[in-house]
């Protein structure tokens, strides 16, 4: 059984969603993810159809530490068949918890653990202190995980200084699923309305962006002549818009939202980046309020070769500019996205069942196989 462990965010679901759509294309195999509450029907709508049983990840955490890896006498039924069901995991992939001193009590010793993430790790020159911080904290998280599969936008010229065995892969994207008329139809657009999407995330409270209602209401007082379509978040989402803005439906696949619109407007993430990439949408990041999502504006503006537009004050005029700006040099971003393989749920699915196969004490003989259908190990 392969199981996920997943962060809240849209990003992190949206990236098992779409490991679990490539795996029933290859092979039937069972599946299972631990996620946190806020997470669970947004992941049981897109996963459940497929077999994927979900199940609450702070309870789980909270569980193992409160019995003590499993004494059954203080278990109920319901988590019996929980642990009992979990300790068939042949292989869990973290994305990305950094709590990992749990999994040892969950899991049986013979499960080989693998992370995954994405971004630059190397530490730079250029670097600030809490940059440097968090580099270090992911790759003192990877290297407590047998396997390592890291999200690249490009095949990565040098390998990092890990104890685990490395895998990169390129960015994970899920497929279209509706045309962007039915989109359309479904926001109450004519099929020639164009619109500007106004992405904030899950906006759940352990991610929440900082500026949020600042972003909103720079949003509801900006002038364009796009209609204005604000995705729909799973918390923090009764802000009171103005009545010419659309609030979307939440779409269990947001890349067709995404596919559909002119551009996004986003908080820093690489949910959304990688579905812009994928749908070759201009993308026009908030500035970044902790290290990750700074770290998220700098990749986005290497991809643009150093052209997107930086903005330190969320209002409606920096907002405008930037639209203006980004949908002019729609060329540059086509260059930069076209460059970017988003393949990397398929080559996920297939190294996965390969090494599902595999003894966890023989897995680093068996490395050099995934050579044969990933592109960024040749």
């Amino acid at each position: 059984m392969i199981t996920g462990i997943l962060n809240s965010g849209f990003g992190h679901s949206v990236r098992f969603i779409a490991l679990i759509e490539s795996l029933k294309t290859i092979k039937k195999i069972p599946t299972a993810c631990l996620a946190p509450e806020c997470m669970k029907k947004f992941l049981g709508e897109n996963v459940s159809k497929h077999g994927c049983k979900i199940y609450n990840l702070n309870h789980m955490m909270h569980l193992v530490n409160d019995t003590k890896k499993y004494k059954n006498k203080f278990l109920s039924i319901k988590d019996k068949n929980a642990v009992q069901n979990l300790q068939r995991t042949s292989i869990a992939i973290n994305d990305f918890i950094t709590q990992t001193d749990w999994l040892t009590g969950l899991f049986k010793n013979k499960t080989v653990f693998c992370s995954l993430y994405h971004g630059e790790l190397d530490i730079n020159k250029n670097d600030n202190e809490k940059s440097v911080l968090f580099k270090r904290t992911i790759i003192h998280t990877v290297n407590q995980y047998d396997i390592f599969f890291h999200i690249n936008i490009q095949k990565p010229y040098k390998r990092p200084d890990l104890k685990c065995e490395y895998i990169p892969i390129p960015v994970i994207s899920r497929r279209i699923t509706k045309s962007k008329k039915e989109v359309k139809q479904l926001l109450g657009l004519s099929n020639d309305e164009k619109f500007i999407l106004i992405h904030a995330g899950s906006a759940v409270m352990e991610n929440v962006y900082k500026d949020l209602y600042e972003f909103y209401k720079a949003v509801n007082r900006l002038k364009t002549d796009y209609r204005i379509v604000i995705s729909s978040s799973l918390e923090n989402n009764s802000f009171p818009f103005s009545n010419n803005i659309i609030k979307a439906p939440l779409f269990n696949n947001g890349i067709d939202l995404v596919n559909a619109s002119e551009m996004v407007i986003s908080k820093p993430g690489m949910g959304i980046l990688q579905d812009c990439i994928a749908t070759r949408k201009p993308l026009f990041f908030l500035p970044g309020d902790f290290a990750e999502r700074e770290l998220k504006v700098k990749l986005l503006n290497e991809i643009l070769s150093g052209n997107l537009p930086i903005i330190h004050t969320i209002c409606p005029d920096s907002l405008k500019e930037a639209i203006s700006c980004c949908l002019a040099m729609r060329h540059i971003y086509n260059e930069g996205y076209s460059k970017i393989p988003v393949n990397g749920a398929d080559i996920l699915a297939k190294s996965l069942l390969m090494l599902a196969d595999i003894k966890k004490d023989k897995i680093k003989d068996h490395i050099h196989l995934l050579r044969e259908f990933n592109p960024f190990m040749q």
